[in-house]
């Protein structure tokens, strides 16, 4: 009898542990809107493509769950005194998930490849400008990097995926097979890849903190179509959503936790200053004049994504402590027909938006603009070549800094369509990305805002705020305000049923 209670108990608590680490588990299933454009990190930027590389890719720093920036593969650095010269030492032991030692010189392969790749990426011209000349490994854990200028924001750069550490066997594997699935130094190595269908995960065994990931597997599932979403929850499908539709937000907040994450990010009209009518200042005054504060916050209302009306282009996350300008302006009267289109990509969201503008303007000025809705691609390949009179854009910050979400106005960044320049505006986003002080950094934000009121380039609307509807199976889902979740930090509920 005692034997056979011994050996009960043993099972039951076996069993217990095998449970509450998910072994008996179908894996994480998480939707992603739609599927990244590349997979090379070189030139991995936008929004889809971060979240995935957050959780695959190794870099020296990155962004936990809160947004606060943690150390990644790097244990140490030291920095001289004209900030110049960084001296990082890596992690003791690192490998990569087929098993080969990491060495210094695949990072430096990377920072190669950033200066020297003839296709730039959309983010090339802000990113810290490499001495390769010096740069170099000094030995399988230490490299040295040399700036051409001094700049702040070198750590933050160091959690995006160009900077992530590569060896040139993976350069040649993603020219060639254009495929994701090859070894990495993240928590989680892609294993299976379906064009426009799914990417499978798999924990990373070799990964420097692997006791501390919890889920062993994660389907990543590429679902644009909104309505799909509810009957795959409905039905134990999914576990997180990336994106909660607006129509189906009641029933969904029946079947998972729905919560709001601010980003940092800015939806805004902005002005081909290159065109008539908005290459006279009057006529962009005349559209900011009709979109004031109060026509934001009505605006967000009406949408009823949990965004808030923009007090300021920089996104709220970013302002300084306290900060709000009122701007007491009223709308003037515009007399003379004003013919114009507005562009945008298409979503009911943006097409909500453009509506509320075209009816605002017309109220206000007797403007009827045209509208002009594209899908994202055919949308980004006009502005790059010949963008309408006006358009909606959004921008999502990268890494964490005002300067970063102001270098998109600048004259050199290759995502300002608008045609207007300015240089004092460029200089204070320059003294901005340098600043460390405060005091002094909230002085230069509130000499940008002035700026932009007065020459009127853009019109911010909205600052983004993301929702995610997560399942009950799924514990200690938290994203940052990059709107990435590291499926890392996540647990399965072995108590919740699908």
């Amino acid at each position: 009898m005692i034997h056979h209670f011994m050996t009960r108990v043993v099972f039951g608590v076996l069993a217990s542990i095998l449970l509450n680490s998910g072994a008996f588990s179908q894996p994480l299933q998480v939707q992603f809107t739609s599927e990244p454009t590349q997979y090379d990190p070189l030139f991995l930027e936008d929004g889809v493509a971060l979240k995935l590389a957050a959780n695959t890719l190794g870099t020296l720093y990155y962004y936990d769950g809160k947004g606060e920036r943690k150390k990644g593969l790097v244990d140490s650095y030291t920095r001289s005194r004209d900030r110049l010269h960084y001296t990082f030492r890596f992690k003791p032991w690192l490998k990569w998930s087929d098993g080969k030692p990491f060495h210094a010189e695949h990072f430096v392969l990377a920072l190669k490849r950033l200066t020297e790749e003839p296709v730039k990426g959309a983010l090339s011209d802000l990113y810290p400008r490499i001495e390769l000349k010096k740069t170099r490994a000094t030995d399988a854990r230490t490299a040295e990097v040399y700036l051409q200028e001094a700049d702040e924001q070198l750590l933050n750069w160091l959690t995006m995926p160009p900077f992530a550490p590569i060896r040139p066997d993976l350069i040649e594997s993603y020219s060639k097979t254009r495929s994701p699935v090859v070894p990495t130094l993240g928590a989680y190595r892609i294993t299976e890849y379906q064009r426009d269908g799914f990417l499978m995960l798999k924990k990373n065994p070799e990964f420097f903190e692997h006791e501390l990931v919890s889920i062993e597997e994660v389907k990543i599932r590429f679902l644009p179509e909104e309505g799909t979403l509810l009957p795959l929850l409905k039905a134990g499908s999914i576990d997180i959503l990336t994106r909660v539709p607006v129509l189906q937000h009641r029933e969904i907040s029946e079947l998972a936790t729905v919560f709001d994450v601010p980003v940092e990010a800015v939806t805004y009209l902005a002005f081909n200053t290159k065109k008539p009518p908005f290459n006279e200042l009057k006529n962009r005054i005349a559209v900011r004049n009709s979109l004031l504060i109060p026509k934001r916050i009505e605006l967000a209302r009406l949408l009823k994504t949990g965004e808030v009306g923009a007090a300021s282009y920089v996104p709220v996350l970013l302002a300084p402590g306290g900060y709000r300008r009122e701007w007491n302006v009223m709308p003037e009267k515009v007399q003379e027909k004003v013919e114009f289109t507005i562009q945008s990509d298409q979503s009911s969201r943006n097409s909500t938006i453009l509506e509320y503008v075209q009816s605002e303007l017309k109220g206000d000025l007797g403007w009827k603009p045209k509208l002009d809705l594209l899908d994202w691609k055919a949308h980004y390949a006009k502005l790059k070549s010949d963008p309408a009179e006006m358009y909606r854009f959004g921008w999502q910050n990268p890494v964490s800094d005002p300067s970063i979400v102001y270098g998109v106005l600048t004259e050199k960044s290759p995502n300002n369509f608008t045609g207007w320049s300015n240089k004092e505006f460029d200089g204070l986003v320059e003294d901005l990305r340098q600043e460390n002080r405060m005091v002094k950094r909230s002085k230069i934000i509130y000499e940008l805002e002035s700026i932009l009121w007065d020459e009127a380039p853009v019109v911010p609307l909205l600052h983004q705020v993301l929702r995610f509807a997560v399942s009950k199976r799924v514990v200690g889902v938290r994203a940052n305000p990059f709107g990435v979740i590291l499926f890392r930090e996540l647990r399965l509920n072995s108590t919740s049923g699908r």
